[in-house]
């Protein structure tokens, strides 16, 4: 799959899990198997979504108690501010502090 971009490639994955469970709710493909478990079946897609949330919430979770803390950008930041408001001062801009 060369040069898809992320929605390409979601839907072609949703593509090919459309089509066979389509097949099998609406009854296309019969078989023992399918009509044994017809309703764990169709609850596949909610289970999917529950367990996309779940990896959702931890990505994120995992992601902000790993931040980095940036010691060195935060003086150089703060150094920058500085500077900017001494150029600001020196061209007649006056600060409420």
């Amino acid at each position: 799959m060369v040069n898809m971009t992320n929605l390409q490639r979601w839907l072609f994955y949703g593509t090919l899990f459309a089509i066979p469970y389509l097949a099998v709710v609406l009854g296309s493909v019969k078989t023992q198997l399918t009509s044994k478990y017809l309703l764990h079946i169709q609850l596949l897609p909610l289970l999917l979504l529950v367990l996309f949330g779940i990896y959702s919430v931890w990505t994120v979770l995992y992601r902000v108690f790993t931040f980095n803390d940036c010691p060195e950008a935060a003086k150089e930041l703060q150094a920058e501010i500085i500077e900017a408001r001494k150029d600001l001062i020196s061209k007649g801009f006056k600060f409420r502090d």
